[in-house]
């Protein structure tokens, strides 16, 4: 084998090492961001949760940190945003029923009579809570 051929494999082998490093590098720092929200939201701590979501979200755009940081909103009454955050999982995730469910929850709240579809969605897609939901708030 020449040196160029020897050359060529290692770059590539370096290459392609670094680009893993990378990647590895940036899905633990995404995870620790999403996990440290979680952790706040659990405290009761919704601002910081929301600004860790928010840092994961410039790493990955995933349906279920969408969701976490609407149920962030939704603890701090700011239903408004968790309804875009829980619209916003729907459209990256159209099967997450807890997304239906904590939608229909607010939309109940706020007298939107939209609700029923979110919580028969989340009927369909067998959630626990939702046919009772359903029931309550859909008559």
């Amino acid at each position: 084998m020449s040196t160029f051929g020897t050359m060529k494999k290692l770059f590539l082998l370096l290459l392609i090492s670094g680009f893993f490093k990378c990647c590895m590098a940036q899905d633990v720092e995404f995870y620790n961001l999403y996990f440290e929200g979680n952790a706040l939201v659990v405290k009761g701590q919704y601002d910081k949760a929301i600004d860790k979501y928010n840092q994961a979200l410039k790493l990955f755009q995933a349906a279920y940190v969408y969701y976490n940081r609407g149920n962030a909103y939704y603890g701090k009454k700011d239903y408004a945003n968790a309804v875009l955050d829980y619209t916003k999982t729907l459209k990256l995730n159209s099967g997450y029923a807890e997304a239906y469910y904590q939608r229909g929850l607010i939309k109940s709240t706020t007298g939107d009579k939209t609700c029923c579809d979110d919580l028969k969605k989340a009927v369909k897609l067998e959630l626990a809570d939702a046919t009772a939901a359903f029931k309550k708030n859909c008559k």
